[in-house]
């Protein structure tokens, strides 16, 4: 049912810009009236009762503060919120000690438009439901209404679409915008052999009942139950981040208090109680995560991670690191960096072992693909892609994974660190280098002779014999490389752009991009092409 809501203001155009700046009917209200005059706001009240009044607070015919103390005279139950200009600021603080719930000051913002009416809302099912409680209370036993209570929750898990319908009737949820459950279970009795005895799990579930009943006990939106030995919680909310909160709150009370391991799944928000099975079984999925996720942590389920695309940067700059422990050698490094790219990938995965494995074997691809770039072959990597694949794919756990993989990269350190032992690979390593790190300086073919004691034509000989490319080629491909970086993730104009990597003339640079990527920088940048 929507609740009524009436707008009043002696301008027309701030009436029209209440009706459009946010979407009325998606957020539960129906707008039956407009007055544009006090007289008018005091019929309109009268003959479209409303629910929520949002009115100017200084009209012709008589002010705001006049319509809402006649309201509190009469007792009504009418919320009200004004809208008053920065001069009225002292005049709307007047009105807000006569009961009104609270004042816009203008112009007014979708935000806060959006806040005010999701708070009067919240206010004004509580108050419609809390007069449903009462008289519900009168034909249930308190304990009997516990067990009922207990027994709905878990046939509305299992989609009893009929179980909504009595827990409505008893007054045990109202309506709500959101309609969500949260799952809690401990992480200690995870596989075969638990570490408690029965005595011990039961003081422990009757600890954790307690701390969640203490919690719960100052929120009129939540039920507390029980299912297939884990705590359930079924929330009822109209802000988004209202689960989280309350999951957060008992993870660290739990955590420092019990000091017990738990882990939490987070379901979908449904719109219906009805779907309330939906967000159940969402929550079981979220739990199943931890696998790849780890034990004692929140898990959201339904929520796209908005940090993947971070995430898959850190896995590029990961691989490149690595690369580059390999070709210096540096041990330490490596086994540092190869930690941390496997827990970006464990993340990024969430519960999707195909993703894992993908992960990895892309990452050994680009490996043996590079480590070639620098003319140090590493095909015993694989004996064909299939053949990797399948390696990869046969490993029934993460763990297993992780040990190929840290095995294949050992590997390759060892190998590189005996064909490194050439001096040609040496020199064409330090020449690499020395363009990633100083692409934009002014680097020319005798520039790099002259570094390693080469003959310029022996260079190039054997730069193209090691690389496949002219040196030319591979250094302009190099900073286009960085410059296609700074197209993508910086606002800098292309002139900049062409500084930075080392041209002076930015036609030149453009022309260069378009050849090496089909379309000059600004075609590029603003097509989003990657």
């Amino acid at each position: 049912m929507q609740i009524r809501v009436l707008l009043a203001d002696d301008e027309p155009v701030i009436l029209r810009g209440l009706k459009k700046l946010i979407s009325w009917e998606a957020l539960g209200f129906s707008i039956v009236g407009e007055a544009n005059d006090g007289n008018e706001l005091r019929q309109f009240i009268h003959d479209c009762r409303p629910d929520l009044i949002i009115s100017d607070i200084s009209m012709p015919g008589c002010s705001g503060l006049d319509v809402i103390r006649e309201l509190h005279e009469q007792g009504r139950q009418i919320k009200v919120v004004f809208i008053s200009a920065y001069q009225e600021f002292a005049y709307a603080r007047q009105a807000i000690q006569y009961g009104a719930l609270d004042y816009l000051v203008k112009p007014v913002s979708k935000k806060h438009l959006e806040d005010v009416v999701s708070k009067a809302a919240s206010l004004i099912r509580q108050e419609n439901e809390g007069e449903r409680v009462k008289e519900m209370l009168t034909h249930y036993e308190r304990k009997n209404r516990t067990v009922t209570i207990e027994e709905l929750l878990d046939g509305l898990m299992d989609g009893d679409k009929r179980a909504a319908g009595q827990l409505i009737d008893m007054g045990a949820i109202a309506l709500s915008t959101y309609t969500g459950v949260i799952l809690l279970e401990t992480d200690e009795e995870i596989g075969g052999d638990s570490r408690w005895e029965e005595r011990e799990r039961k003081l422990v579930h009757f600890a954790l009942n307690n701390v969640m009943k203490e919690t719960l006990d100052n929120r009129d939106n939540c039920l507390m139950f029980h299912k297939d030995g884990r705590f359930g919680i079924l929330i009822q909310y109209e802000q988004s981040g209202e689960p989280l909160k309350l999951a957060q709150d008992l993870y660290g009370k739990i955590n420092m208090f019990l000091k017990l391991k738990v882990s939490v799944g987070i379901g979908v928000a449904v719109s219906g109680i009805e779907a309330t099975d939906e967000s159940y079984r969402s929550a079981l999925e979220a739990l199943k995560t931890k696998y790849f996720t780890g034990l004692n942590r929140i898990v959201q389920a339904g929520i796209e991670d908005a940090s993947s695309v971070r995430e898959i940067y850190s896995i590029s700059e990961l691989q490149g690191e690595i690369v580059k422990a390999l070709s210096s050698q540096n041990k330490e490094q490596l086994i540092q960096t190869t930690g941390q790219l496997l827990e970006v990938i464990k993340q990024t995965a969430g519960s999707s072992r195909y993703l894992a494995i993908t992960n990895l074997y892309n990452t050994i691809l680009l490996l043996e693909q590079e480590m070639e770039n620098i003319g140090v072959h590493i095909g015993f990597f694989r004996d064909g892609q299939g053949s990797l694949l399948e390696r990869l794919s046969s490993h029934a756990t993460f763990a297993s994974l992780v040990d190929e993989f840290t095995s294949i990269v050992h590997q390759a350190f060892d190998l590189i660190a005996h064909k490194l032992a050439n001096k040609e690979i040496t020199q064409l390593r330090q020449i690499k280098v020395y363009m990633e790190e100083h692409y934009a300086e002014n680097i020319t073919l005798e520039s790099m002779a002259a570094m390693i004691y080469m003959n310029p034509y022996y260079l190039s000989s054997f730069f193209k014999k090691h690389t496949g490319k002219n040196f030319k080629q591979y250094l302009t491909e190099e900073r286009m490389k960085h410059a296609l970086r700074l197209l993508l993730e910086t606002d800098l104009m292309i002139y900049e752009i062409a500084e930075r990597v080392g041209y002076n003339n930015a036609r030149h640079f453009s022309d260069m991009f378009k050849k090496i990527y089909g379309k000059l920088p600004q075609e590029y940048r603003q097509s989003g092409v990657e």
